[in-house]
């Protein structure tokens, strides 16, 4: 607009459609399989494929550096898969989500993208968890929660309790509720249908918003993630907000070394752990969780440490012992190495990156969750962005301007 302003570009909206999809998904299969018509295991990855291919679609662009780096992912997949020899396209699976949701971050190369997908998830999961929270009987009776995780395979009729009903079975706190014990028992599951994906997302939330001082309506997506842990009187989501404000105020003093070796640091003490201790008594608290991770860990073949071994116990409760015995260690130090490694622009970005490997290396302990769809797809879109962004950001009324940058491929 000669003589004037030029009118700001509008959001791209296929992204953030994108991520709303990724975190809703699993909601609308269950309100199928509940009211509509029986669904199985293979919709559910279907769905995820979709999601998974578009984000690359959109994210891969013209450079070539990502080709690379799926060639390399993939041949080593299918070395594995040759070695073992086992057919497993859910390994591939968990360890694309992180690859296309950052590369579709990284082309939108503007954080204030994220900025409004993360305020837009917030609301929704925070609407719908007070719903179920003050209209529990007909959420329930829309989303049968539990039915849909058997119908998708995830569990077995004979683990289905009576005392949770048509929840999941985390549904309800066993014993006293931590976060504000007059709520009662019931955990708020929204729209992730388990308690423990909605407290993990409350903590991405805090954790971006911790490390956006300038972004619009800061407080109010603080206050969503917050509400969210509240909601689903998620401990290790409280835990993870106070160790990643720590972790936010150490990030410029602590060298990238350090960020690099921390999670094989709590691997191997968690082998020495499960060697060592003879502990036998497990309690549902971190340090019981502390105890399972470090006899899952220590139960691992040579094999399947080295992702060889053509078993698939179940690992869900461990994501160390998880990640192992599916890429194996040197898939696992690749990975890392390529995250903590990964150029931003910005010292803030750097900030961020520590706040996120905080929330890893922690959850890792407790859950293989980090490769949950749910809540990764976001998170790895946030830390694209903050990577990508520009060193120096808009200030003042520039900020209100100023058009976003992204890829043509972000526009669809």
């Amino acid at each position: 607009m000669a003589g004037g302003i030029d009118p700001p570009s509008p959001m791209p909206t296929l992204p953030i459609a994108l991520l709303i999809g990724a975190l809703t998904f699993n909601m609308a299969l269950c309100f199928i399989n509940t009211n509509v018509m029986g669904i199985n295991d293979t919709m559910v990855m279907g769905c995820e494929v979709v999601l998974v291919a578009t984000a690359l679609y959109l994210g891969l662009g013209r450079n070539v550096a990502p080709y690379l780096l799926l060639a390399i992912f993939l041949s080593y997949a299918a070395m594995l898969m040759a070695m073992r020899p086992l057919i497993d396209p859910k390994a591939v699976r968990d360890f694309l989500i992180p690859v296309a949701f950052y590369l579709l971050g990284k082309s939108c190369n503007d954080p204030r993208v994220a900025d409004r997908a993360a305020l837009l998830c917030g609301i929704i999961v925070v609407v719908v968890g007070v719903f179920e929270f003050v209209a529990l009987d007909v959420y329930v009776t829309y989303f049968n929660v539990i039915k849909y995780y058997v119908a998708r395979g995830s569990v077995a009729p004979s683990d289905i309790s009576s005392q949770t009903g048509t929840l999941f079975t985390s549904g309800l706190r066993p014993d006293a509720r931590t976060l504000l014990p007059f709520l009662g028992p019931h955990r708020a599951s929204s729209v992730f249908l388990e308690p423990v994906s909605t407290g993990n997302f409350g903590a991405i939330l805090y954790i971006w918003a911790l490390n956006r001082p300038a972004m619009a309506k800061r407080w109010l997506t603080m206050a969503a993630g917050l509400a969210a842990i509240v909601l689903s009187d998620s401990r290790f989501g409280a835990n993870v907000c106070i160790v990643a404000t720590v972790a936010y105020f150490a990030a410029p003093i602590t060298p990238r070394f350090v960020w690099l070796v921390a999670p094989f640091t709590l691997l191997i003490g968690f082998a020495v752990y499960g060697f060592v201790s003879a502990e036998v008594k497990w309690e549902n608290n971190f340090g019981g969780r502390m105890l399972w991770t470090a006899r899952l860990i220590t139960s691992l073949s040579p094999a399947a440490v080295f992702g060889l071994s053509p078993d698939k116990p179940f690992l869900s409760d461990s994501g160390y012992a998880y990640s192992l015995n599916q890429i194996g260690l040197v898939g696992v130090i690749g990975f890392w190495s390529l995250f903590i490694f990964a150029p931003e622009r910005s010292p803030r970005a750097w900030r961020f990156k520590v706040c996120v490997a905080t929330y890893i290396c922690l959850l890792m302990i407790v859950s293989d969750s980090v490769y949950s769809i749910k809540t990764a797809a976001l998170l790895w879109f946030m830390t694209g962005t903050s990577d990508g962004a520009a060193s120096v950001e808009p200030t003042g009324a520039a900020r209100e301007v100023a058009a976003p940058a992204y890829s043509a491929a972000a526009t669809g």
